[in-house]
């Protein structure tokens, strides 16, 4: 049985991936198991202008690089188990050549940014243990709609295969993190999640504090005939010991709807010792003192048939302490525009408009980014 299970498996396997159809593909076996495989593809032409720099231009990946996800899943004992490995591998070249006109010899890089198992029902909630997305400020990045498209940052994919979208010009970026997580059953509409993170307090010999990291997030999700969307409440705490003598502590505010044809999203977050573009970077000043952040980040969208049509705006800073002076030690603000045209269900044309400004130095960033991403 086992051997007939493995055949059948294999086989199941090679017809689909030659079948040529642009859709998750899932494989059952005997034992109750399913296996999903999924992914995303993309790439962009951008092209930016810095004030008093010279032009970039490249052909790289958006806010997103590309993924390729594995999901085993069965239910087991009234459990719903499931396993997720991922691989988010990005189009530019890891190779010293990159700065010549070889950089072709090189090879791109993979980040294993999914790996995590879970388990539960509709009546207990659910445990995650593993790595995966985080939960401050993940409604942030998973609502802004230049996830599929480019954002700020044009040019950056070139060392960390992924723009910035409107991290720093609105939110911070949730990270993929170690964590082990509890979300409730969901009551009406209403679901919480709480969760205990690896330890950012790491010092220059890779010691950790004593302290993890926690996060939560309140969600409350609406339907009607006329609208749909979500409102939500999040927080973020970790206390540093070892690198820093301080306590971090960030909370966000956000909505999201939609009404016909029209979508309407805004967020904002505000802390101390936090940062405003990387959790926890720029958080303190050079004595360890918290530095206060706070962003916002505000986009409508409107669908004409297969074109959907979106504008945003997002602004992130970071105040100086006391002992710094006054005024702010980074301050930036990022604007969209956006046309996002749907070929095929599966497959979307992007051009879009960006501007960021860093209302410190004062100087603008205007881009330009057109490509296409596949969803399979």
């Amino acid at each position: 049985m086992k051997t007939r299970t493995q055949t059948t498996l294999l086989a199941s396997l090679v017809a689909a991936l030659f079948a040529g159809q642009a859709m998750a593909l899932e494989v059952y076996n005997d034992k109750g198991w399913t296996l999903d495989i999924s992914g995303s593809v993309n790439a962009f032409y951008t092209t930016s202008k810095t004030d008093n720099a010279e032009r970039s231009s490249q052909i790289e990946n958006g806010l997103l690089p590309g993924y390729f996800n594995i999901t085993a899943a069965t239910k087991q004992k009234g459990l719903d188990i499931k396993g997720v490995i991922g691989m988010w591998p990005g189009l530019d070249s890891d190779s010293p050549a990159l700065q010549s006109a070889t950089a072709g010899v090189g090879k791109s890089t993979a980040d294993a940014r999914t790996n995590y198992l879970s388990f539960g029902n509709d009546k207990i909630g659910t445990f995650k243990f593993g790595r995966d997305i985080g939960l401050f400020q993940s409604n942030a990045i998973l609502n802004d709609m230049t996830l599929i498209g480019v954002g700020g940052g044009a040019g950056t994919a070139r060392n960390i295969n992924t723009t910035l979208g409107g991290i720093g010009a609105g939110y911070i970026y949730a990270e993929f993190q170690p964590q082990i997580t509890y979300t409730t059953p969901d009551y009406n509409g209403f679901h919480a999640s709480l969760g205990v993170f690896d330890n950012k307090d790491v010092d220059s010999t890779g010691t950790t504090g004593s302290h993890p990291g926690y996060q939560g997030l309140a969600e409350y999700g609406f339907k009607s005939n006329a609208a749909s969307g979500k409102a939500w409440l999040g927080f973020v705490n970790q206390q540093f010991t070892r690198i820093r003598d301080n306590n971090a502590t960030g909370f966000e505010l956000g909505a999201k709807a939609d009404i016909g044809n029209v979508g309407l999203m805004a967020q904002g977050f505000s802390g101390k010792g936090i940062g405003d573009t990387i959790l926890f970077s720029g958080g303190t000043d050079a004595d360890g003192n918290n530095r206060r952040s706070n962003g916002y980040l505000a986009q409508a969208t409107y669908k004409i048939d297969d074109l959907k049509l979106g504008v945003s705006y997002g602004e992130s800073r970071t105040k100086a302490t006391s002992e710094e002076g006054s005024g702010y030690i980074n301050r930036v603000a990022g604007t969209t525009l956006g046309a996002y045209y749907s070929l095929t269900p599966n497959l979307t044309l992007v051009g879009e408009l960006n501007r960021r400004r860093n209302k410190v130095t004062d100087i603008d960033t205007d881009s330009v980014s057109l490509g296409a991403i596949l969803f399979f």
